[in-house]
């Protein structure tokens, strides 16, 4: 039997020190206590996977940030950093938000749920505490995913139309009207990432 071909998606993503610390905070903090925790209750496939796949998708963006290519403002002096094109197995982003679904439902789920398996007292006993800020840690993974899934739009398709030319083998200094696509973009990203008003911190 063929072996089934895998199924990729490729997507405009900004990989800058905000997302890597984001990813930071749910590889530390969530998915690896997680893993351990499921481990030690004898064993939950979707967090032990989960780890597996973060780390893989994380790589893709790093492979992503080294490939280039860079992208410049129309004026050549500033570097809208880490706006990349990456290709993700889309089995890998499923899994990510069947993940998400799961926790969702374990912080929201009564205290008294059934549990033969012991994996719900596991999982609330290391990371699904109040003190360990658990609904912070999934909103977290939540904005990860949000990122690296953006829902399209006209100012995505333009950039990404830019980078994809490029294909990695030359900088790229944006026109002004495709540099106004960034505009947008930006404070899209900021609000995603800080849940807040844009503090400008993408734009020049």
């Amino acid at each position: 039997m063929e072996q089934q071909e895998q199924r990729t998606s490729v997507r405009l993503v900004v990989v800058d020190p905000d997302l890597d610390a984001q990813c930071d905070r749910v590889e530390e903090h969530l998915l690896a206590p997680l893993a351990e925790s499921a481990r030690g209750a004898g064993g939950h496939a979707l967090f032990a996977d989960g780890l597996v796949v973060f780390r893989r998708v994380r790589e893709t963006l790093a492979e992503a940030v080294a490939r280039g290519p860079k992208v410049w403002t129309p004026n050549g002096r500033w570097e809208h950093e880490g706006l990349r094109i990456v290709e993700l197995p889309t089995d890998d982003t499923d899994l990510l938000y069947a993940l998400l679904r799961e926790l969702s439902g374990l912080l929201v789920a009564p205290p008294d749920l059934p549990d033969p398996s012991g994996v719900v007292a596991a999982v609330r006993g290391t990371v699904l505490t109040p003190d360990k800020t658990a609904v912070g840690l999934v909103g977290a993974l939540a904005r990860v995913l949000s990122l690296v899934d953006l829902t399209p739009d006209a100012d995505t398709a333009t950039l990404f139309a830019v980078v994809e030319a490029a294909d990695g083998d030359e900088d790229v200094r944006l026109t002004y009207g495709q540099d106004e696509a960034w505009q947008r973009l930006a404070h899209r990203l900021t609000m995603l990432l800080t849940e807040s008003a844009p503090l400008h911190r993408f734009l020049y």
